[in-house]
């Protein structure tokens, strides 16, 4: 059966949203009558977290056609659309065109637009259900309490570089693609997706495929009475005009938002067919509000354990306006569809994505140049292959699924998130990762995790830094049942300066494969500021058998700390755990602790723990763990115990 449509305005006065709905009389409150469609998401984590970490808002000032005057509110302040945008490299994001039109930003190499992210916030200093029900006074100068000392954004300055949509203004489009709806930004050295996270772009997209949405809108309650004013130029959309509206006004302040999966009954809003006319787009059960375009629609890449981008949220051609228009500034759980397999939200489709991320910069690269950091190159292996080998034939998958619970899983194996494919390595080849600073004098450990290619040919790993040469035609160790072994070693750099890290195979090894490469500076704290310090950090539930991407909040001095909740096991891997050492662990917790314990995960199936409660904020603890392989630094925080943040975590050898 073909699903109802329904179109609702999108965010220019000639564009719609794709939207699904079936009529029905009454209306509901908006916005908090919407916890059906979404979650307010204040702590990003979980199998989620990389979509709502990579989540930005657009703020796009509303300009006149033909002078390019700001137009302004009734009040005479400037009005602007917010739309959604996702990161998919340090510097480039993907958005919707019609948020980018010829007319708003009708000169895109002289026009920066302000990107905001969303840091990650302390639930009990926000407070927005009290935000929610504050709004009060008379349009357009409505007053509302403020979300709070927890609430927390970053800005940045960003252009389009390209626009692709005939009804929008095709800008530098690398191709000739007319129902696009489709733009992407540049953010340049500031590189937002360094500090808050990208998505990689699928390789694939489908029917029936669970979809999510990270996206961004103000949150209010809004009497049910229609003749209300606020129910009038807030929850009403009168004549499609922003100036009408008090959501296009500038005092508002956006909350991150996750789409919610279906309740009853309860499993994940999925993607459909093909919209047959105007943009061309898929559509899906997702739901939302004006502010919904651009934000990017994502799935989950089970073979990974990473969510990707499919496409921006789009809009259909403005014919659809008279047949479908209602005027309500969100989907109304009372008058739109709400039962699965009804049309929602459609996003435009992935191939102008994966059209626009085509182009590839070298410089697009989280930071090399800071003294003793590397960036993780787990990054690379995912996201960047063609940095490390032009001519890569691309990468392979891991043997064993994730997540790894079969009986014969190893202990690194049921700890490995996210999982890392494979990049294939025969004589005569080499990879090579981008240069980075190193501190002569300063101690760094590197590990990789080696699979062999070739049954009668055991790999032998040669790593140089530079002129030095760290390991020379090593064999990789490796348990019983590990489908990949261990290459690991500490040293001191020799020289100081730009390094690049080279590995290649030795004289006489067979072809062999490379996952989970990683450099640490042994001395260097963890701050989690950076997304490749946060990559390999995880949260085990009770009674889970493998990790998931860990949750953050933030403290009164870092904008990321890992947030752990009673009977939660934060878990650090990807730290170049290498053997045979002794070790000091070092980090700060949010509270004085009793009953917490910490230690590592060994290759053998051990947990080596101690007592690690705080005193005064700090742990400090020491490990002899022998000949033992190291496999991930844990901290358990016993149940019925209060939250507890984790910052600036120190694992260093002696």
């Amino acid at each position: 059966m073909e699903p109802s449509l329904r179109a609702a305005f999108a965010g220019t006065s000639i564009h719609l949203v794709i939207l699904g709905a079936a009529l029905a009389a009454e209306p509901q409150p908006v916005q908090r009558a919407y916890q059906d469609y979404y979650n307010v998401a204040l702590t990003p984590g979980g199998v989620t977290a990389s979509s709502q970490l990579s989540r930005g808002t657009v703020f796009v000032p509303i300009l006149q056609p033909g002078t390019h005057a700001p137009k302004r509110g009734l009040d005479g302040s400037p009005l602007r659309y917010t739309c959604g945008v996702t990161f998919i490299s340090p510097r480039r994001a993907i958005t919707a065109a019609h948020c980018l039109d010829q007319i708003s930003v009708w000169d895109p190499e002289n026009q920066p637009l302000e990107v905001r992210m969303y840091d990650p916030m302390i639930a009990a200093d926000v407070d927005w259900e009290a935000t929610a029900e504050s709004l009060s006074g008379t349009f357009p100068g409505y007053q509302r309490r403020p979300l709070g000392p927890g609430y927390s954004t970053s800005s940045y300055p960003c252009r389009v570089i390209a626009r692709c949509g005939d009804s929008f203004g095709n800008y530098q489009c690398p191709a000739s693609l007319p129902r696009a709806d489709t733009a992407l930004l540049d953010c340049g050295d500031t590189s937002p997706g360094c500090r808050h996270d990208y998505l990689d772009v699928a390789a694939s997209e489908g029917v029936g495929v669970p979809v999510s949405m990270a996206w961004a809108h103000e949150v209010y309650s809004i009497p049910d009475n229609r003749s209300s004013e606020l129910w009038q130029r807030y929850t009403r959309y009168i004549n499609y005009d922003p100036a009408q509206n008090y959501h296009y006004y500038g005092p508002n302040q956006l909350l991150p938002l996750l789409s919610a999966p279906w309740k009853n009954p309860v499993r994940p809003r999925v993607s459909l067919g093909l919209s047959g006319f105007g943009t061309d787009a898929r559509l899906t059960e997702l739901h939302g509000c004006h502010g919904s375009s651009g934000s990017g629609i994502t799935q989950l890449n089970e073979s990974l354990g990473t969510q990707e981008l499919l496409g921006p949220v789009a809009v259909w051609s403005n014919w659809v306006f008279s047949a479908h228009d209602y005027d309500f500034l969100c989907e109304d759980p009372a008058r739109t569809a709400r039962a699965p397999g009804d049309a929602g939200l459609g996003y435009a489709r992935l191939a102008f994505t994966r059209k626009l991320v085509e182009s590839k910069h070298p410089d697009d690269v989280c930071d090399t140049k800071t003294p003793g950091l590397f960036p993780n190159p787990n990054l690379w292996l995912t996201h960047d292959v063609w940095l490390l080998r032009r001519d890569s034939p691309g990468t392979l998958p891991f043997p064993k699924p994730w997540p790894c619970v079969a009986s014969s899983c190893t202990a690194w194996e049921r700890s490995r998130f996210p999982n890392e494919p494979l990049l294939s390595v025969g004589q005569g080849e080499s990879l090579t990762l981008p240069s980075a600073e190193v501190v002569a004098g300063m101690t760094y450990r590197v590990s990789v995790r080696i699979r062999a290619l070739e049954e009668n040919l055991a790999p032998l790993v040669t790593l140089t830094l530079g002129g030095q040469v760290l390991v020379s035609g090593a064999s990789p160790v490796a348990r019983p049942g590990e489908a990949a072994g261990l290459v690991a070693t500490t040293f001191v750099a020799s020289a100081g300066g730009a390094r690049s890290l080279r590995l290649s195979p030795a004289e006489g090894s067979g072809a062999f494969a490379v996952t989970e490469l990683v450099v640490v500076g042994d001395t260097l704290v963890n701050g989690f500021e950076n997304r490749s310090q946060r990559v390999g950090m995880g949260i085990l539930e009770p009674g889970a058998l493998t990790p998931v991407p860990a949750t953050w909040t933030r403290t009164p001095t870092s904008r990321f700390a890992a947030l752990l909740r009673g009977g939660q096991r934060f878990i650090a891997t990807r730290q170049a755990l290498v053997s045979g050492r002794a070790w000091t662990v070092e980090f700060d917790a949010s509270r004085d602790t009793r009953g917490v314990t910490c230690g590592f995960l060994t290759a053998d199936g051990r947990e080596l723990r101690t007592n690690c409660n705080s005193t005064a904020g700090r742990v400090r603890a020491n490990f002899q763990l022998g000949a033992a392989q190291p496999t991930a630094f844990i901290v358990d925080l016993p149940a019925g115990q209060p939250d507890l943040a984790l910052d600036n975590l120190r694992l260093s050898t002696r």
